[in-house]
């Protein structure tokens, strides 16, 4: 059938940005990262420290990743000593986003991924991590479980609501390990190496599958959106 004159006809919105670097919402700062090896490494909750911590001017941050995979995989290792999560795909992580904010079972993210056929959110997926490095060495790291996915470590959870205005204070990297410190029950790592917690930090060296299944380049990712969106009637 022919389209009416003036009528512009187009395929599908793909609905992830596989470039992006900085994203702002009403209330929040995120910074995304993209690994040579698949999946996307996403600081969530992002403050102006985590930008200078980065290289990066907080008030004109990059919109973009870089175009060079070395430079961005050196990027990628500096996100994640901020905490940052190594994500499967995009799609694995708009999954898990989707549930903490409350999507009910059986809730579709986009053509290809249903809520009710995903596995549920990993402990490393749900943790919620914060770091700080001191100007003196070392490093602070405060990770509490969370309740939107389940209660897995009833004695390690945090109103997390009250205290992230004064988190947010902080002015300086040394500021934030002091509150990481004496309000978020931070632990003290000479050498992030001796770190076994839930965090990604020391994920570069070991990391080559996903949390629950291939960690997926975004090609891979497009393309199975795109076969799940071409196959409905």
């Amino acid at each position: 059938m022919n389209s009416p004159r003036g009528t512009i006809v187009c395929g599908p919105s793909y609905p992830y940005d596989s470039n992006q670097r900085t994203c702002f919402t009403d209330d929040r700062a995120k910074i995304f990262a993209w690994p040579s090896r698949g999946g996307i490494v996403v600081l969530d909750e992002a403050e102006a420290i985590d930008y200078e911590f980065l290289g990066l001017d907080p008030l004109d941050p990059p919109m973009k990743r870089l175009t060079d995979d070395s430079e961005e995989d050196a990027f990628c290792q500096r996100l994640l000593l901020l905490g940052a999560k190594w994500w499967d795909s995009e799609a694995r992580y708009s999954i898990v986003l989707e549930i903490e904010i409350g999507a009910q079972e059986g809730c579709r993210v986009d053509s290809a991924f249903v809520l009710s056929k995903q596995p549920p959110p990993t402990m490393r997926e749900k943790r919620l991590i914060k770091a700080g490095w001191p100007s003196t060495g070392g490093v602070w790291i405060s990770e509490f479980d969370t309740t939107w996915a389940g209660v897995d470590e009833e004695e390690n959870l945090i109103d997390w609501d009250e205290n992230l205005g004064r988190l947010r204070m902080t002015r300086t990297m040394d500021e934030r390990c002091t509150m990481l410190r004496h309000r978020f029950r931070g632990t003290f790592y000479p050498d992030l190496k001796t770190y076994r917690g839930y965090g990604f930090f020391n994920a570069w060296e070991e990391k080559e599958l996903g949390e629950v299944g291939p960690l997926l380049h975004p090609d891979e990712t497009r393309d199975i959106w795109h076969k799940a969106y071409t196959s409905h009637p």
